[in-house]
């Protein structure tokens, strides 16, 4: 039937609908009339069109990431008037534990009465997954110790419980010094690190601590999880609050079996031991003109004001160490190239009567040698304080100075005694120490030189940088070696470089302002490990009284 209904069937059977009026009528042997009706009705719609083909599933909305509105805190108010211990540290979700180091940790919590905590960590969630800790799974042994809420022990320390960050964060305690508001702040991680947290100098030092961790390595095999499988930590953090509410901090950094040293104590095997000895102990920075009395008398038995040792306890003798490593020895005040300009700071030390570099450079040499003993190699690595001698000779000053002059000329006659007989080996600072009283079995590291014991680099004091740039903590954390040194006054551990603090007085006269420095020592123990000996400003560096029993389940109540 020749109507535009059945022309427009035979366009569209034939796929035609797309040509033009004359295009059409020449392909069908149409007029053009018929061509354009044709064309008309498809276009009317006048022709039944192709089902519509189904809607696609609509897809499925992503779930929404968990928002926080506020952060639960657990707030104790512990019994004043006696001392309180807890041992911290943090677990991997879907990790198995170290067996030997958890036995270890409870053998040392049954010891001390101090309950044991851990905080949990995720790792390797889906991008839009719940990663609270609490909603993971860990392994059973550690399910009555898990902690998922901040823990606030006292105004003055904050375990952060819920930080879970990653385990491959190079810097896990960026960004967290602060949410104490200055006070002490505990992470858990399992990469080792701390800080002294910056205050006014009136103010006492507070630090920011990561934890270690109980559960074995279990990274995703990429460069993140490489990295931080070599610096994955099985260790904890011992703390303890003093009758007056001071707190002190242990390590607990165990070795590949999970023993660990606390001071001179062993936990090896379950078993909690005594009488062990460490292989080193780098103490903070001397400045003996500036030595803070409670300090050197806490740290090493010295009284300053006799310039005497006395015999009473202290940590030197308590750790019996086989190396003890003394730095910045000299302080130089007298005389440094800083001073000698200052005709105010001067004539501060004439009116003191402090003006001879050779009674300054004596008392400090006589203090080394007081440190020896028949168990312990003492070791003097020169520091940038010591080598103000070097600089001091090499000025023009001296030979105007009628309190110096002798010694000045003396050391330059001595410097160039040695260029006349080809001794290139000649050291300007160890000359002088060794000439005022350095005795011989004290061993004397020239700048720049290596000592190492287990493993850990000890002759670096930290002025001295890589390429002869000026030192740093964070340069050092980049060497192969662990490194152990002091110079900036500042305890820090920053992978495996540790710093130790200062043992001279904290206001020096020239540091004014925020500050960082703290009383703090570094001990090595005979595995290898280490760990910081932060010391109040009473030379308290432990709590001294006896501690309560305290239970998990009596933490978890709020």
């Amino acid at each position: 039937m020749n109507t535009a209904a059945a022309r427009a069937a035979t366009v569209m059977e034939r796929g035609f609908q797309g040509l033009g009026r004359r295009s059409l009528a020449k392909s069908m042997g149409w007029s053009e009339r018929e061509a354009r009706s044709a064309l008309d009705w498809l276009r009317a719609k006048k022709f039944p069109e192709a089902p519509a083909p189904a809607p696609e599933p609509e897809k499925k909305e992503k779930p929404k990431p968990v928002r926080l509105s506020s952060i639960p805190e657990i707030r104790h108010d512990l019994e004043p008037g006696i001392v309180h211990r807890f041992i911290l540290t943090a677990a991997q979700d879907d990790t198995p534990v170290h067996q030997p180091f958890l036995a270890n940790l409870h053998a040392y919590a049954e010891y001390l009465n101090a309950p044991l905590i851990v905080a949990g960590f995720t790792y390797q969630k889906g991008l839009f997954e719940d990663h609270a800790a609490a909603t993971a799974v860990f392994a059973p042994e550690l399910h009555e110790y898990l902690f998922y809420d901040r823990v606030r022990f006292s105004n003055d320390l904050l375990f952060v419980a819920d930080a879970n960050i990653l385990p491959t964060a190079a810097n896990p305690l960026n960004g967290w010094t602060t949410v104490n508001h200055g006070h002490h702040v505990v992470i858990p991680h399992a990469r080792i690190a701390m800080e002294s947290i910056p205050r006014m100098l009136e103010q006492p030092p507070r630090y920011a601590y990561t934890t270690g961790c109980c559960t074995l390595p279990s990274y995703a095999p990429r460069a993140a999880g490489r990295k931080a499988i070599f610096h994955h930590t099985i260790g904890a953090l011992l703390v303890e609050i003093d009758t007056d509410g001071e707190v002190f901090f242990a390590q607990l950094i165990a070795n590949e079996n999970g023993d660990f040293q606390d001071l001179d104590i062993l936990v090896e095997g379950g078993e909690v031991k005594h009488g062990y000895r460490a292989a080193a102990l780098t103490f903070g920075d001397w400045h003996h003109d500036q030595l803070d009395p409670h300090i050197a008398m806490a740290s090493v038995g010295y009284d300053v004001a006799s310039r005497q040792f006395v015999d009473c306890p202290n940590l030197f003798d308590r750790l019996k160490p086989i190396h003890v490593f003394a730095e910045d020895t000299l302080d130089f005040r007298w005389r440094n190239h800083h001073n000698i300009r200052d005709p105010h700071a001067m004539a501060t030390m004439t009116a003191r009567g402090t003006v001879s570099v050779e009674r300054e450079i004596s008392e400090a040499v006589a203090f080394a040698n007081g440190l020896r003993r028949e168990w312990c190699e003492v070791v003097v690595v020169e520091s940038n304080h010591d080598s103000a001698i070097v600089k001091w000779v090499k000025a023009d000053d001296g030979r105007y100075d009628p309190d110096n002059a002798y010694l000045w000329h003396r050391f330059n006659a001595a410097w160039h005694d040695a260029i006349r007989a080809g001794n290139s080996n000649f050291n300007a600072t160890e000359y002088a120490f060794r000439t005022l009283g350095l005795a011989d079995d004290v061993t004397f590291v020239r700048a720049g030189e290596s000592f190492v014991v287990c493993d850990v680099e000890n002759g670096l004091h930290g002025d001295l940088g890589i390429g002869g740039s000026r030192g740093s903590p964070l340069q050092f954390r980049r060497f192969g070696r662990k490194v152990t040194s002091g110079h900036t006054h500042s305890p820090k551990i920053s992978d495996g470089s540790y710093v130790a603090g200062v043992s001279a007085k904290l206001f020096q006269g020239y540091n004014v302002g925020p500050t960082t420095w703290a009383h703090a020592h570094v001990v090595l123990y005979p595995f290898g490990t280490r760990a910081m000996i932060p010391m109040v400003s009473d030379g308290r560096y432990r709590a001294r009284k006896s501690q309560p029993i305290l239970s998990p389940e009596f933490l978890k109540q709020t």
